[in-house]
């Protein structure tokens, strides 16, 4: 009973504890944990019984819990055949879980085969009927004789073209889908080559070796590290279909050149077409004197329309086929060379190019231009204006020109249309020299302006032309799409991206690298330099006086009106600064150089000015003396002083004429020509500061707002603050220091008299003085009469600090002299006093009490003067030391005015 009990509780046990269906390995990973388990319950157990004296006890009995019976090993004994069992069963399962997916494995590769077969027959019925189209090709070669021929035919027949017309059309859209299966077969053919290379480097082979399905596993390591065979795993990789395109691949590839030749002798064919067609139209507008609209009513240009639209809807099925096999750069090169360079080489020919004016002046260049580009229009405008809609796509959905997205492979505009026509520029020797490099600055920057106005309105005039020139009215909406194939609303957008695509091309850099700007630059700044030393030189000859604008006297006075300028020299460089933005002067290119080099001519101007105001420089010049009648050489002032010059008119005879310049002399020694130097560099700074800019943005074409303008003028008003930066100092030394010394030195030359006004009543018995000397009020007449004649003349910038100098230091030196006059009558009344006897009959008043009376007088005249110059005298600091000093000399006035100095 206990036995069955015993048996029946470790069945139990083994059902419900030991997991089925382990391997080895896992019953083994069991029993360790059951061992690491039992090795802690035995401390644990020890740790216990230790702690208690009947735990000791036990402990004596057995020493340790590994004696204990190993239960474990008996259970392991036990469960190992129920293990070899479910070992077995598993084993039988996997073989037949094996053959199942071994069978279905072969039902997908079968079915992958079907499918692979299917494309590799499809694929090559698509390789036949595009051989087959190309084959065509024989039936539809253009030559010209054929193509006479026909036209022979059909005049004298009178047959309709359309079948014709319509057999080419097929034949066009049928090497369209040529290329397009042509291009599919090219890129499985990539495909196929990359798993061959593939599979080859890996040293796999076509299919997957099958597996048997007697194999027994009689390891039970490597069962248990086999997968669990699973339809889910991908099928191993397949070259059959590659191996099967790659046998076709000589096939693709001639396929390829096949089509590609095609389509290009289809092209050429059609532009030649579409050629004949447009010249034949232009004849009969010709011979018919249309001035009117055309009708679409009428049945021949019904007739023509069609066909123009015919031929269009295959030019554009051939673009299409060459732009699809990547052949874009070859349908520009076509285009440009059968279509744009037989209309633009007849035209460009020096005689063109000089039609209306003088051999080399390049007079007939725009006309030139205008006839080259409107016969490419009239005739190939519908072509370029098809390929820029078929060509250009938009990224966003909503058509806006902002989401204009870049260019396809073909780009008729720009590499159909301006590299030819630059290439023939380019091409003639002597038309390049004519035109790039002509050596007179007038015509190079007429040719440079011509030619960047004409590219610049490239696109516009391309894309934006309706009808090719020619406005079609078409009284039904329903025939107009019948007329105007493949073909958008070109906006103003596109046409500024398609133009920005024309400045971006290489050839354009090319084409503005063989502008030799930098020698017109050079001719044009030496004309300026030119100007300049010439108007220095007459300067310097006859002084500022000197007539030396180049210009007209109507266009002189013209400038001295808007710029307030009076000096005949500070016009011409005016003129000359200005001349630089004149828009047959200025070039775009080169306008950090024009401006680089106003600023050098004013720098060279202002040190002129510096020169001659610091009195380096002499004006007029040295007169040559020769010996006089009595054999005596005569100088001086000139008076007998002649020069000897040549008379051309005279046979060479020497004539005596005076002089006619100036004597040598500093003009830096007058303050009136000075000051008006002064007030023409203020004028001239002023306009540099305000005027100029506005100039130099306006003749670089900049609108009035945005950012460009506004960062440009920015750029020009901080270089022209560096010519400013030369004329202020100028201005400032002028007034401030020369001015002031001058105007000085002529004041100062009257207080000479001071020291007479003792000399005046000493021993004299003169009456008392009732009025001020003579001299005071000449003290400060050059100061009045120079603020008389350039008050208004004086710059904001200098104020009357210049003024304030010139009164302080003729105070101070007018207040040192009355000190030593009071001081020596001083000194000569201490003397005499010994020997004073008696009183002055006059009044009583005494020699140097008449002094002192007369000083005061004086200085109460020279603090009016000071007011009449507009100087307060209490801001004067020696006019504070005149009152001081003559202080003695206010009291005799009052005494003499209360009459207590009569007798």
């Amino acid at each position: 009973m206990s036995s069955s009990h015993s048996h029946q509780t470790s069945d139990d046990y083994s059902s419900s504890n030991i997991p089925k269906n382990m391997s080895t390995m896992s019953l083994e990973r069991r029993l360790q944990q059951l061992k690491e388990e039992s090795q802690k319950l035995d401390q644990t157990l020890t740790q216990k019984l230790a702690s208690s004296p009947s735990g000791q006890n036990l402990l004596h009995m057995s020493t340790s819990l590994n004696t204990l019976p190993p239960d474990l090993h008996l259970l392991l004994q036990q469960l190992h055949p129920i293990y070899s069992q479910a070992e077995q069963a598993e084993s039988s399962q996997w073989e037949i879980l094996d053959d199942l997916t071994q069978a279905a494995r072969a039902i997908q590769l079968a079915d992958r085969r079907v499918i692979h077969a299917n494309d590799c027959i499809d694929l090559y019925e698509d390789l036949m009927a595009a051989e087959a189209c190309v084959i065509r090709r024989n039936k539809y070669k253009v030559n010209d004789k054929e193509n006479e021929n026909r036209k022979i035919q059909e005049e004298e027949h009178d047959w309709d073209a359309n079948d014709d017309l319509q057999d080419d059309l097929n034949y066009a859209s049928s090497l369209e889908r040529a290329s397009h299966v042509t291009l599919c077969l090219i890129h499985d053919l990539h495909i196929a080559t990359d798993a061959v290379s593939a599979l080859t480097t890996s040293g796999k082979r076509g299919l997957l070796p099958s597996t048997s399905s007697n194999d027994t596993i009689n390891d039970s390591m490597t069962t248990t590290n086999k997968q669990v065979p699973s339809l889910a795993t991908p099928l191993p990789d397949d070259c059959e279909r590659a191996q099967f395109v790659m046998k076709l691949a000589p096939r693709i590839r001639r396929l390829e050149a096949e089509t590609i030749k095609c389509l290009a002798e289809q092209f050429e064919f059609l532009l030649k077409e579409f050629h004949a067609l447009q010249t034949l139209e232009q004849q009969k507008n010709a011979n018919n004197d249309v001035e009117e609209p055309v009708m679409v009513n009428d049945s021949s240009n019904l007739h023509d329309m069609q066909q123009q639209s015919l031929l269009l809807v295959m030019l554009g099925h051939v673009m299409r086929g060459l732009a699809l096999l990547g052949r874009g750069k070859e349908v520009e090169s076509i285009f440009g060379r059968v279509a744009i360079m037989p209309l633009v080489r007849p035209q460009i020919t020096m005689g063109r190019m000089d039609e209306g004016g003088n051999r080399g002046e390049c007079a007939g260049l725009e006309r030139l231009l205008q006839d080259v580009l409107q016969s490419v229009i009239v005739t190939y405008g519908p072509v370029v204006r098809m390929s820029e809609t078929m060509f250009v796509s938009y990224d966003g959905p909503t058509g806006n020109d902002e989401e204009l997205s870049a260019m396809l492979d073909v780009d008729l505009l720009t590499a159909g249309v301006w590299v030819p026509l630059a290439t023939a520029l380019m091409a003639d020797s002597g038309i390049q020299m004519a035109i790039f490099s002509p050596g007179i600055a007038s015509i190079l920057q007429a040719n440079y302006t011509t030619l960047d106005r004409f590219l610049a309105q490239l696109a516009d005039r391309v894309l934006l032309e309706e009808e090719n020139a020619k406005i079609t009215v078409v009284k039904d909406e329903s025939k107009r799409q019948t007329f105007d194939p493949l073909q958008q609303n070109l906006t103003e957008g596109w046409c500024r991206k398609a133009q920005e695509r024309i400045y971006a091309h290489p050839k354009t850099a090319e084409f503005t690298k063989r502008w030799n700007l930098p020698i017109y630059y050079q001719l044009r700044f030496g004309e300026c330099c030119t100007r300049l030393n010439k108007a220095i030189d007459a300067t310097r000859r006859n002084g500022w006086i000197a007539q030396v604008f180049s210009g007209s006297e109507d266009k002189e006075a013209v400038i001295k009106s808007q710029s307030g300028l009076e000096i005949s020299f500070f016009v011409e460089l005016y003129d000359v600064i200005f001349g630089l933005w004149r828009p047959d002067v200025i070039l775009t290119p080169l306008a950090n150089r024009f401006l680089r080099g106003a600023i050098q001519v004013i720098g060279r101007t202002v040190t002129f000015v510096e020169e001659g105001m610091r009195c380096r420089v002499r004006f007029g010049d040295e007169p040559k003396p020769r010996e006089a009648r009595n054999g005596a050489t005569e100088n001086g002032n000139g008076q007998a002083l002649v020069v000897e010059a040549t008379d051309a008119s005279d046979g060479g005879a020497v004539s005596h004429a005076p002089y006619p310049s100036r004597a040598p002399y500093y003009w830096g020694e007058s303050e009136v020509d000075v000051a008006g130097v002064a007030w023409e560099l203020n004028i001239l700074e002023s306009i540099l500061s305000h005027e100029y800019g506005t100039v130099v943005c306006e003749a670089l074409k900049l609108s009035n707002f945005g950012p460009e303008r506004a960062e440009i003028r920015e750029i020009v008003d901080e270089m022209l603050k560096e010519a400013s930066n030369l004329i202020h100092p100028l201005i400032d030394m002028a007034w401030n220091e020369i001015i002031v010394e001058l105007i000085t030195k002529k004041c100062a030359q009257p207080l000479a008299a001071v020291k007479g006004v003792a000399a005046t009543y000493r021993m004299t018995n003169r009456p008392p003085p009732t009025q001020a000397s003579p001299f005071v009020g000449t003290v400060l007449r050059p100061l009045k009469e120079f603020i008389d004649e350039f008050g208004h003349r004086i710059p904001d910038r200098v104020g009357s600090k210049w003024k304030h100098q010139i009164v302080a230091t003729i105070a101070e030196q007018y207040a040192l002299a009355v000190e030593e006059l009071i001081s020596t009558v001083q000194r000569t009344e201490v003397a005499l006093n010994s020997r004073r006897t008696r009183k002055s009959a006059t009044g009583g008043m005494r020699d140097g009490e008449k002094v002192k009376l007369q000083v005061f007088l004086d200085y109460e005249q020279f603090t009016k003067s000071l007011e009449d110059v507009g100087v307060d005298p209490a801001t004067v600091i020696g006019v504070s030391k005149l009152k001081q000093l003559t202080a003695e000399g206010e009291e005799l006035l009052k005494r003499n005015e209360n009459g207590s100095g009569n007798i």
